[in-house]
């Protein structure tokens, strides 16, 4: 009688098959406090990059500091 009681018609099987996919796919786009802590850190030392590049160049006016230097708008 055990074994009896615990199958499953085929059609469940599908479902929770489909639900366990999908539910594999959400959990996959979730991002943890890592990712996002490794995302602004990147993030970080590409503006850094930047402002080195801007400083070895002499920092050379941007469109915004050209405006701003001349009196323009």
């Amino acid at each position: 009688m055990a074994h009896a009681t615990n199958r499953l018609v085929p059609e469940q099987r599908k479902f929770r098959r489909a639900l366990a996919a999908i539910w594999g796919f959400v959990q996959a786009l979730e991002s943890s406090s890592s990712d996002l802590t490794l995302d602004r850190i990147e993030r970080l030392e590409r503006e850094v990059g930047q402002l080195k590049a801007e400083v070895r160049r002499g920092h050379a006016p941007t469109g915004v500091d050209a405006d701003n230097r001349t009196g323009e708008k």
